[in-house]
């Protein structure tokens, strides 16, 4: 006898097939939802591929400083639109005296000049540290979550202006 058969009430004969599909179906879905890491929403970008960069777990963080730079050349701090003009004031406002870390996450197309205004942006308004997100081209199991990973630059202190 079949599970599918059907009775001549036009339901199926067997539930228990139905049933435990429907648990199997619910556990996995909330097995989905309580994932223990949250991830920040952001501006999806096609990150460059490197093979020396560290993970950078506080890159997810929702606190954390990030800078999106798209292939055509657009800026979101966060996931807000700026203008190169108002990035400095951005990041400005919210770095915590030069202690956060900024985080560009730049698409791999675009010209290298956009991401120098990010990082000139970035030493005006105060930044000294700031890691580049990249990808790393190992396997991964699938439905686990990877951490960013990254590459930390050092930007350089600007001498004093020369006294007179």
């Amino acid at each position: 006898m079949s599970c599918l058969e059907i009775t001549n009430e036009g339901r199926p004969k067997r539930r228990a097939g139905n049933v435990a599909n429907a648990a199997f179906v619910a556990v996995m879905f909330a097995g989905s939802m309580c994932s223990g890491q949250t991830l920040q929403k952001g501006i999806s970008v096609e990150l460059a591929p490197t093979g020396s960069a560290v993970a950078v777990p506080d890159a997810d963080k929702p606190d954390a400083l990030i800078v999106t730079v798209t292939d055509t050349g657009g800026l979101y701090f966060g996931i807000d639109p700026v203008s190169p003009d108002s990035l400095t004031a951005k990041i400005k406002g919210r770095v915590s005296q030069g202690t956060q870390n900024l985080y560009i996450k730049a698409d791999a197309r675009v010209s290298y000049s956009y991401v120098v205004k990010v990082l000139d942006a970035a030493h005006t308004a105060g930044v000294v540290t700031v890691t580049l997100l990249t990808t790393q081209p190992k396997p991964t199991r699938t439905g686990t979550i990877v951490p960013p990973e990254g590459i930390e630059v050092e930007l350089a202190r600007r001498a004093p202006a020369p006294t007179k």
